[in-house]
C-alpha cells in the first residue's frame, strides 16, 4: 500500500501491469506496450482494464517525455561545449597574468623581510635601550604612572589588575608633613617624618606600596596606625624593621573594627607612596550603584545558605518594590510558592535577585511574575535595574549588602533587612552592656589541669540588671573553653552564660559573642582573681586544694593589673558604658530606716554618700517616711519578699527599694547601695556602723551584712572615701585653683577679680583670700583696681581655705600686669573664635569698640560671621573636634577647612576672604566639649583628648605652610557658668567642675608658652560673677504671692553686661600683645 510521510502520501510503484492482478489505491503501473504508466484512483479489482478511466488515471507518457529529453539533451550538450572554450580561455589569461604578477611582487617580497629582519634585530636590542627604532611603544608600555619601569609590559598589566585600578589614597588624600602618629593615637610634631592622618579605609587588609622607614626611639611606636569608626585610637598594625623597606603591593592586615588609619614614614619617602584598598573590597562601588536604584520589600524573607544549598523563602505575600529612576513606581507580587533553592557554592563575589518575567496564569495555581537567581556576580550595574530586584550580596559566606525589608530579611537566622528593627533591638540591649554578677555565697571548682570548671556548691548570685538568681550545681564538670590566650597564660574572664547556665573562662571575643548573656564575675591571671565580684569568704577549689575565694584576689602590689596600655580605653569604655549599667554609692554615714510592715523607707539622719562617677552627695533625713518602691511578696497575701535592690534616687536623694525594672528605669539617676533579702544586706556598700532601723529595731549595718565582716566592702571604695573627705581637690594632680599665670590689665579701666570662679569647689561661700594687694578694694564679690600711670605689675596670692578650720589648703601666685597706652601706632590682623558665646556677636563688637576707643592701635578684623564692627569666626554648638575637620555642623561650615587637601588651611583662608593674614588668634572653646553627650563629672584623665584637639588647632595655625608660625594665640578659659538655676538644667554643679577641670588642663598644656611660645592662656571667662553675670526675670513668688523673685532664665550664656565683662578679658590679652610688639 501507499506510505505515509509526514504531512503527504507517497504513491507505491509496482512494476508492470497484470490484468490478472488486484490492485490497492494509488499504485503506479507501467504499460509495456506505450511504455504510459498509470495510478490507481481506487481498489481495482482483478480483470479490470487500463482504459477504465473510473479505476486507472494516466500518470507519464512515455513517448512525449522521450523526445521532450532527446530535445533537452541536444541544448545541454551545445552549451557546455561553448561554456568549456570560453573557460578555456579565461583560464588561459588568468594564468599569463598571474605569471606577470609573481614576477613583479618577487623583488618587492625580497626587500620587504630584509626589512622585517632588520625590525626584529632592533626589537631585541630595544630591551635596554628605550630609543631604538620601533620599540619605543612597548618600552614605554613598561613604565607605570609613577616612573616605575617594570620588567615586561605584561608585568605592568598584571600589576594594574592587582590593584591600580582602584585610587590611590595617599595622592588623594594628601600628607602632613613634620608629624607623625605616637603611640597614643595623637599627631605628634617631628622634623623629616610626614603621616598620612585618618584615611577612610574598609575590610580588614590594605595594600601599600612604597617605602616605609624604620622608626626609633619607642618600640610601641608603629608604621600603620588604626582608628575605629569614631576615631579612637586601636593600636599600631605594622612597624617596619630598621632601615627603609621598599613594599611592592604589599597586604597589612588590619586591627579588628579599624575604620581609618594613619601611615607614617619619612618625608623622603612620601612621594610615589601607594595606599590603596583590597581589590575584592567593592561594597563602595555596590552602593554606588545601590544608590540610583531604590528598592525595598513590603513583607518577610529568609535566605539560609551553606552545604552546597542556598534557599529563598517568601513569607506569605510579599512586594519587592522599586523606583529605578526615582520617580516610576514597580512593584511585583511575590508569593511564597515563588521560594526556591538552589544547588550553589558560594566562592568569592556572589548575589540573590529575583528577575520579573512574564509567564502564563495558570488555573488553580498562584500568581506569578518572576523567579529567584543565585549566580556569582560582580557587574553591580546588571543587577540593579528595571526588572531585577536584588535580595542580597555576599563575598563567601559574609554579607555585603541586603535589601531593606519591613518585616525584615533574614540571612542564616540573622535579621539584616529592616534596620529600624535591628536598631530598636541593639538599644534594648543596651541596658546590659557592663553587666556584673557578684557571686554571694557558693563553691566553685576549678582544675586548671584537667581544664574543666564547675559550680559544686548552690551560689547565690546578685547583679547590677537583675534582682538575683541562683547558680545550681553542675552534675558533671564544664570543659574550658579552648583559646590561645588561656594556652599562652594570658589574663582570661571568668565569666557566666545564662542562655546554658554555665561558668566558663573566656577570652574578650569569646565572652562579647555572649551578648546580652553574658555577666562578668572576675578576671583570671597566674591562678589569682583580679578585680573579683565574689564574697571573699566563699569556697573556691583550684586544683582539688579549697581556699576563700579572698585569698586568692590579687594583692595590693597588682592593684594596678589593668595593664598601662589598656588603661586610657578602659576608662574610656567605662564612662561610656559602666556608668549607664549602673552607678554604686557607698553610704559611709548617718542611718535610714525599714519598716516591711509599713512599706516604708526613710532617712532618719543626714548621710553621707559617696558615689564611683561624683565627689559626694549628702541625703538630707526625711520628715516623713516614704513607701516602697518594690513591696510585692513573693506570693499573694503572703509575708516573704524577693531580693530587692537599695539603691538612691540622685534627683530627690532619696533611699527605696527596688526590683530590677524600677531600678533601670532610674537611669543615670539610680545608685545601687546593696541587695536586701530576709532582713540582711548583700554585696553591701555601706560603712559597718551606719544605723539602720529594721521594723521598728536599731542595728549596726556590720550586723545585718550576709557575713560577720565587713572585709568584701571592697577597698578602692574606703580609699575613695577617705580620699573624698579629706582631700579637697577630688584625686586629681591639677589642684582646685582654676587661674592662669597671669591677669592682665589696663591703665584707666578697672579690673576685677571675682571669687568665686577660681576654683572648683561647690558651694557660694568665700573660700579665697588675696594678699600682696596693690591698692586693692574688695566688696562681697570681688577685688577692684584701677592702674594709673605710675602703676606697674605686681603680685597677688590666690588661697584657697579649708572650710572648717578656715586654715590655708592651697596657695598659688598669680602675676598681674599692667599696660599703658603706645607710644606708636601698632597695625594688627584679630581674628576671635569659638562657639555660640562668641556666635552671639557681643564679645567681638566690645572688644573692638574697646581698641577703637585707646586710639592707639589700628585693627583689621579677620572673620566672616557678625556684624561689620564686631568680625569673628564664632559657631553655636561647635567644639574642639569640630573645627579640625570639613564639618557642615548646626547649620555653619568650617571656614578654615581646605576641601581640595583636606586640612586646615589659614593661609588659604585668607587669600579666599581677602585678609593680609593673622597677627592675633583669640579662642575660646570647651563648653559644648563638656556638656555634650554626658551629664556625668569629666575627670582630668577624660579632658585630655579636648587638649589634643586644641594642640592640633595650634599645630595648624603656626604650620608654615598652612598658617602663620609669628602669629599669637590666646586658649580662653571658659566661664564656669551659674551657681544655681531654677528653670535650667540642674546640673550646673557637675558643668562647673567639669569645665574648670578642662580650664586647669588647658592651662597646664598652653599657659605662658607650656606648648608653644607664642602661646598662651587667658581668663575672660572668670572675669564675672556666677550670679551677677546671667540673665533673671522678675516672677511672682506663688500664685497667692505677687511679691516678684529674681529668677534665673539662663545658666551658661550670660547677660548683655556679663558679655562685656568677658570681653575685658579678650581686651585685655590683646594690649598685652600689643604692647610686647611695640617694644
Amino acid at each position: 500500500m501507499s506510505e505515509y510521510i509526514g504531512n503527504r502520501i507517497v504513491p507505491r510503484h509496482d512494476g508492470v501491469w497484470d490484468s490478472t492482478k488486484a490492485y490497492e489505491p494509488l499504485i503506479i503501473v507501467y504499460e509495456e506496450g506505450s511504455g504510459d504508466s498509470y495510478i490507481s484512483r481506487k481498489d481495482v479489482p482483478a480483470g479490470t482494464g487500463l482504459a477504465q478511466k473510473e479505476y486507472w488515471a494516466l500518470c507519464a507518457r512515455f513517448s512525449e517525455q522521450a523526445a521532450l529529453l532527446r530535445e533537452e539533451t541536444d541544448g545541454q550538450v551545445a552549451g557546455m561545449q561553448k561554456l568549456t572554450m570560453d573557460t578555456l580561455n579565461t583560464m588561459t589569461q588568468r594564468t599569463e597574468a598571474a605569471e606577470d604578477l609573481t614576477n613583479s611582487n618577487k623583488a618587492a617580497l625580497e626587500a620587504r623581510m630584509e626589512t622585517i629582519e632588520a625590525r626584529q634585530d632592533a626589537n631585541v636590542s630595544a630591551s635596554t635601550d628605550a630609543s631604538a627604532d620601533y620599540a619605543a611603544e612597548l618600552v614605554d608600555a613598561r613604565v607605570d604612572n609613577t616612573g616605575r619601569t617594570f620588567a615586561s609590559a605584561g608585568s605592568n598589566l598584571r600589576a594594574l589588575g592587582k590593584t591600580r585600578t582602584f585610587q590611590n589614597l595617599a595622592e588623594s588624600w594628601g600628607w602632613r608633613d613634620n608629624a607623625y602618629v605616637n603611640d597614643v593615637g595623637a599627631v605628634t610634631s617631628s622634623q623629616n617624618w610626614s603621616t598620612l592622618h585618618m584615611v577612610p579605609v574598609t575590610g580588614e587588609r590594605i595594600l601599600v606600596h612604597g617605602t616605609l622607614s624604620y622608626m626609633s626611639g619607642k618600640d610601641t611606636y608603629h608604621n600603620v596606625v588604626c582608628f575605629d569608626k569614631g576615631k579612637n585610637y586601636l593600636g599600631g598594625a605594622f612597624r617596619a624593621p630598621e632601615g627603609n623597606v621598599f613594599y611592592d603591593y604589599e597586604a597589612f592586615s588590619l586591627l579588628e573594627g579599624t575604620c581609618f588609619v594613619s601611615i607614617n614614614t619619612s618625608t623622603k619617602n612620601k612621594d610615589g607612596f601607594g595606599l590603596y584598598l583590597h581589590p575584592d573590597l567593592r561594597p563602595a562601588e555596590l552602593l554606588n550603584n545601590y544608590a540610583t536604584m531604590w528598592q525595598w520589600i513590603n513583607g518577610a524573607v529568609e535566605i539560609t545558605c551553606g552545604s552546597g544549598q542556598v534557599a529563598v523563602t517568601f513569607l506569605k505575600t510579599c512586594y519587592v518594590c522599586r523606583r529605578p529612576n526615582g520617580n516610576e513606581y514597580i512593584q511585583t507580587k511575590v508569593n511564597p510558592g515563588d521560594s526556591a533553592e538552589v544547588e550553589f557554592t558560594p566562592k568569592g563575589w556572589w548575589v540573590i535577585y529575583f528577575q520579573d518575567e512574564e509567564k502564563e496564569s495558570v488555573e488553580g495555581q498562584p500568581e506569578s511574575f518572576g523567579s529567584v537567581h543565585v549566580e556569582s556576580n560582580t557587574a553591580w550595574q546588571r543587577l540593579f535595574t528595571k526588572d531585577k530586584f536584588v535580595l542580597a550580596v555576599f563575598y563567601d559566606s559574609l554579607v555585603a549588602y541586603v535589601a531593606p525589608a519591613t518585616n525584615g530579611v533574614t540571612v542564616n537566622g540573622i535579621d539584616y533587612g529592616n534596620p529600624a528593627k535591628v536598631a530598636y533591638r541593639a538599644d534594648s540591649y543596651a541596658k546590659y552592656l557592663g553587666q556584673e554578677l557578684f557571686l554571694e555565697y557558693g563553691q566553685i571548682t576549678l582544675d586548671t589541669v584537667a581544664k574543666t570548671i564547675q559550680v559544686t556548691g548552690r551560689t547565690l548570685a546578685s547583679c547590677n540588671t537583675c534582682q538575683y538568681f541562683w547558680l545550681e550545681v553542675d552534675e558533671e564538670p564544664t570543659p574550658l573553653l579552648e583559646s590561645s590566650e588561656l594556652e599562652a597564660g594570658h589574663m582570661v574572664i571568668l565569666g557566666y552564660d545564662r542562655s546554658i547556665k554555665k561558668l566558663n573562662l573566656y577570652d574578650t571575643k569569646a565572652f562579647q559573642s555572649l551578648g546580652a548573656n553574658g555577666y562578668y564575675i572576675a578576671a583570671w591571671y597566674q591562678r589569682q582573681l583580679l578585680y573579683p565580684h565574689l564574697n571573699p569568704g566563699m569556697s573556691f577549689i583550684l586544683d582539688g586544694e579549697e581556699y576563700l575565694a579572698g585569698q586568692l584576689f590579687a594583692s595590693e602590689q597588682y592593684n594596678s593589673y589593668v595593664e598601662k596600655r589598656y588603661q586610657s580605653r578602659f576608662d574610656a569604655l567605662d564612662t561610656k558604658y559602666g556608668r549607664l549599667a549602673g552607678s554604686t554609692l557607698y553610704l559611709a554615714s548617718g542611718s535610714f530606716s525599714i519598716d516591711q510592715t509599713a512599706g516604708t523607707v526613710q532617712v532618719t539622719a543626714r548621710a553621707l554618700g559617696v558615689p564611683e562617677n561624683y565627689h559626694y552627695f549628702w541625703l538630707p533625713a526625711q520628715d516623713e517616711a516614704v513607701a516602697m518602691v518594690d513591696n510585692t511578696p513573693l506570693s499573694p497575701g503572703g509575708t516573704s519578699y524577693p531580693m530587692r535592690i537599695l539603691a538612691m534616687d540622685q534627683r530627690d536623694l532619696s533611699l527605696n527599694l527596688y526590683n530590677a525594672t524600677t531600678f533601670r528605669a532610674l537611669g543615670v539617676s539610680g545608685y545601687y547601695i546593696a541587695s536586701w533579702y530576709n532582713n540582711r544586706l548583700y554585696n553591701a556598700h555601706m560603712s559597718p556602723d551606719v544605723l539602720v532601723t529594721v521594723n521598728g529595731t536599731q542595728y549596726k549595718a556590720g550586723d545585718l551584712f550576709d557575713t560577720g565582716s565587713s572585709t568584701f566592702v571592697e577597698k578602692r571604695y574606703k580609699d575613695y572615701v577617705a580620699a573624698a573627705i579629706t582631700d579637697g581637690n577630688d584625686g586629681d594632680t591639677l589642684g582646685d585653683i582654676v587661674t592662669p599665670s597671669h591677669w592682665d590689665c589696663m591703665e584707666g579701666r578697672q579690673f576685677s577679680m571675682f571669687f568665686d570662679c577660681l576654683s572648683r569647689h561647690e558651694g557660694r561661700m568665700n573660700l579665697y583670700r588675696v594678699t600682696n594687694s596693690r591698692s586693692l578694694t574688695r566688696n562681697e564679690y570681688c577685688l577692684n583696681y584701677t592702674p594709673t600711670a605710675e602703676d606697674s605689675d605686681f603680685s597677688v596670692n590666690v588661697i584657697r581655705l579649708d572650710e572648717n578650720t578656715m586654715e590655708a589648703r592651697e596657695t598659688k601666685p598669680v602675676a598681674v600686669r599692667v599696660h599703658h597706652p603706645l607710644k606708636t601706632k601698632v597695625v594688627r590682623n584679630i581674628c576671635i573664635c569659638g562657639d555660640s558665646l562668641v556666635d552671639c556677636n557681643q564679645v567681638a563688637t566690645e572688644v573692638y569698640r574697646l581698641l577703637a576707643e585707646d586710639g592707639d592701635c589700628e585693627v583689621n578684623q579677620v572673620g566672616t560671621r557678625g556684624p561689620s564692627n564686631g568680625r569673628h569666626e564664632g559657631r553655636g554648638s561647635w567644639k574642639w573636634k569640630d573645627y579640625l575637620a570639613d564639618t557642615d555642623y548646626a547649620g555653619k561650615t568650617n571656614a578654615f577647612w581646605d576641601k581640595e587637601k583636606g586640612r586646615l588651611d589659614f593661609q588659604k583662608y585668607c587669600k579666599t576672604n581677602g585678609f593680609e593674614g593673622i597677627d592675633y588668634f583669640l579662642i575660646a572653646l570647651g563648653t559644648n566639649d563638656v556638656s555634650q553627650g554626658s551629664t556625668l563629672y569629666r575627670m582630668e584623665a577624660q579632658v585630655e583628648k579636648f587638649i589634643g584637639y586644641a594642640k592640633q588647632f595650634v599645630d595648624a595655625l603656626l604650620d608654615p605652610e598652612t598658617g602663620y608660625p609669628d602669629c599669637k594665640i590666646g586658649i580662653g578659659l571658659c566661664g564656669p557658668g551659674s551657681d544655681y538655676s531654677y528653670l535650667v538644667n540642674s546640673s550646673m554643679g557637675i558643668f562647673r567642675k567639669s569645665i574648670n577641670t578642662l580650664n586647669l588642663a588647658l592651662i597646664k598644656a598652653f599657659d605662658e608658652g607650656a606648648y608653644k611660645p607664642n602661646v598662651t592662656c587667658f581668663a575672660h571667662g572668670l572675669r564675672t560673677d556666677r550670679r551677677l553675670a546671667f540673665p533673671y526675670t522678675d516672677k511672682p513668688v506663688t500664685d497667692r504671692f505677687e511679691e516678684t523673685s529674681r529668677t534665673l532664665t539662663n545658666s551658661i550664656h550670660p547677660s548683655v553686661r556679663g558679655y562685656q565683662a568677658w570681653a575685658d578679658g579678650y581686651y585685655c590679652q590683646i594690649r598685652a600683645w600689643l604692647e610686647e610688639d611695640a617694644q
